[in-house]
């Protein structure tokens, strides 16, 4: 069956999308510390975790097909896109994979992210609907150190994924905090940068 949206902002909630298969790794313990402290603090949230909820990546024939009208084929796309819409930040937690985010995290934006719901094409590029995201925060881990992957791999999360994929697509407040050279600090700085969490995530 073919879900067509129309983008209808509804509310002011915290959106957290969670890219990481494994439960035991920092990037989880990223996600534990930001829901405390939105609980803590009593602001309304929720959760995407694309691993868990089996979020398929890939755009099929028949997806691609509905695109340009905003049509859908798979049921979480229409769950993701009614979050959006209720949220008026954004939360990715994510881990750098060869300088980049991971797969899946495209595969949401090029699946969700659908014309005529998040945007619509102009003369000129692409005019963004997402204008009610007014804050978006990028928390990832990397094994390399974060100076490294902004001098000399792209900055991919600052110039691609925030300052052009995002920035198209209307959302503003746009900030990546980036937990560097993950596998060679201690629990003391790993603790640290989690309190570094909790104070970022709370409006």
């Amino acid at each position: 069956m073919t879900a067509k949206n129309t983008l209808k902002t509804t509310g002011n909630r915290t959106l957290i999308v969670y890219a990481h298969p494994y439960d035991g790794s920092f990037n989880h313990a990223v996600l534990e510390s930001a829901t405390s402290a939105l609980d803590k603090a009593g602001q309304p949230y929720d959760v995407v975790d694309l691993y868990a909820d089996g979020f398929d990546p890939r755009m099929p024939a028949e997806e691609l097909a509905l695109f340009t009208e905003g049509g859908t084929l798979d049921p979480l796309v229409s769950h993701y896109q009614k979050l959006i819409e209720g949220a008026s930040r954004i939360i990715v937690i994510a881990p750098i994979w060869w300088s980049e985010l991971p797969a899946i995290v495209k595969g949401f934006v090029d699946k969700v992210m659908k014309q005529n719901w998040a945007y619509h094409p102009t003369a000129s590029g692409v005019k963004g609907h997402l204008t009610h995201i007014q804050q978006v925060l990028v928390l990832t881990t990397s094994t390399a150190p974060t100076w490294f992957l902004r001098r000399f791999c792209g900055n991919y999360v600052g110039s691609v994924f925030l300052g052009a994929v995002l920035k198209q697509l209307g959302m503003g407040g746009r900030s990546w905090v980036n937990f560097g050279k993950v596998g060679k600090t201690g629990r003391r700085q790993h603790k640290k940068h989690l309190k570094r969490v909790a104070r970022l995530v709370v409006k």
